[in-house]
């Protein structure tokens, strides 16, 4: 699937306002369109912040929610929904929220519409995989979804339960506390009993091979080995239940790093922390509040940066 690039929201901002608009092409062709149709913008407007507030605000103008064809073709109706997403990041919060309510009212009246948004909702915002992950954003979207009666019921407990889960352990909250044992002595402690003045939170399971590799990522990592010197301490938590497993395995992983396990499975099972993508990455300050969600190495790399930058 194409994504939109910084160049190509460059060309769209300047291109929609001029030339043939989507609605002059549609009253001229009416074949139904093989790529998706922006909203034209007023040439009225110059300002580049100005044109993009307008843009994510009508971006579905041209859109036909009650057209089968284009909501399946994925170079009409996927290529927009990813557009959209894409844009959304550079846009004032006010924008963003008035673009997604005019997104889920016009989706609305048409169950093939609604399908399509909770799919590539979770494509692009809820996937941990995809380039535009949000959950904040995808909260904001399937929320209103939720009191529309041709939503079913599984749809609906299964958004309630994501909504749950994105509710916990946002950043600038407290990180949720859970028992845990220590290795090698397997003496009980808890995250909040955990001193550190900052705290790298990794959820791992050493039978993935994605987790082998994340965490093979972070061993490595130069930046990461600076940052345990500097005061950070990486707390590697096994979260599957097999003790066997974990006493054959954690000493693999670096003496810098405490490592323990949560015998009791709460962490995934009641669930306490989202785990929808292992290892799962957690970055708390020296009070437990919750710094980044769900992260990246990249994203705990560009964050330090950032932090030295200033």
């Amino acid at each position: 699937m194409r994504t939109i690039t910084l160049c190509i929201l460059a060309l769209a901002l300047a291109a929609c306002g001029g030339g043939t608009s989507g609605r002059k092409a549609a009253e001229t062709a009416p074949a139904k369109p093989t790529t998706f149709v922006f909203p034209e913008i007023p040439d009225l407007m110059t300002e580049p912040d100005q044109r993009l507030a307008y843009l994510v605000r009508h971006f579905w103008d041209e859109f036909d929610f009650a057209d089968s064809t284009s909501l399946t073709n994925p170079d009409v109706g996927e290529q927009g929904f990813a557009n959209f997403i894409a844009l959304l990041p550079q846009a004032l919060p006010g924008d963003v929220g008035a673009a997604l309510d005019s997104l889920v009212k016009r989706a609305a009246p048409h169950p093939a519409a609604l399908t399509f948004l909770l799919t590539n909702a979770e494509k692009y915002l809820y996937d941990p995989n995809s380039p535009y992950v949000n959950e904040e954003l995808y909260a904001t979207l399937v929320r209103p979804l939720l009191a529309l009666p041709s939503v079913g019921y599984a749809d609906k407990s299964r958004l309630t339960f994501r909504l749950d889960l994105i509710a916990k352990n946002r950043p600038g909250t407290p990180a949720t506390d859970f028992p845990f044992l220590l290795y090698p002595r397997e003496e009980p402690s808890s995250l909040h009993a955990t001193p550190a003045r900052e705290l790298l939170l990794v959820f791992y399971d050493p039978e993935c091979e994605h987790c082998q590799a994340t965490l093979q990522a972070l061993v490595a990592s130069e930046e990461l080995a600076a940052r345990i010197k500097g005061g950070l301490r990486v707390l590697a938590v096994y979260t599957e239940g097999n003790q066997e497993v974990w006493r054959e395995t954690a000493p693999l992983l670096p003496h810098t790093w405490t490592v323990a396990t949560d015998t009791a499975c709460a962490v995934k099972d009641m669930p306490l922390y989202d785990l929808k993508a292992m290892p799962s990455l957690y970055l708390l300050d020296a009070d437990k509040k919750v710094v980044l969600k769900d992260t990246s190495l990249p994203a705990l790399l560009q964050r330090w940066k950032e932090e030295q930058d200033n």
